[in-house]
């Protein structure tokens, strides 16, 4: 069973941590941080729509019990709903909807450490087999 995963080298210069992975379900936090912000001051959406891509191809490498596989995000679509400021933790959940041999759609979202929604995001993943 699977319980975490390390973030990739763009995750760990983010500062993503991993609380969750496994069955096709992921958790991962980031505290934000100055260099998380853009001009105006709030999280920048570079910051979200990344953090969102790692949640949720983190989901779907974690419904490969069996074997490790290498996604890549065909299409992925991010609602921003809400700004996050300096300080803010953000949590971001993901689960895989259907589980393709070769096409994964998943699901996810991000919120602050009220409880209050970020942001969603969902799309599709292509599974490249080894």
């Amino acid at each position: 069973m699977k319980s975490v995963r390390d973030p990739s080298n763009f995750g760990n210069m983010l500062g993503v941590v991993f609380s969750h992975y496994d069955e096709g379900k992921s958790v991962t936090e980031l505290d934000i941080e100055d260099k998380h912000l853009n001009i105006g001051g709030t999280v920048h959406g570079g910051v979200i729509n990344a953090l969102c891509d790692i949640a949720l191809s983190a989901a779907v490498t974690s419904a490969f019990k069996d074997r490790e596989e290498v996604v890549v995000t065909l299409q992925m679509n991010v609602n921003f709903l809400r700004p996050g400021f300096n300080g803010d933790k953000f949590i971001a959940t993901a689960e895989v909807v259907k589980l393709g041999s070769k096409i994964v759609y998943v699901e996810g979202e991000i919120r602050n450490q009220s409880n209050k929604l970020i942001a969603k995001a969902s799309g599709d993943w292509y599974v490249k087999s080894n």
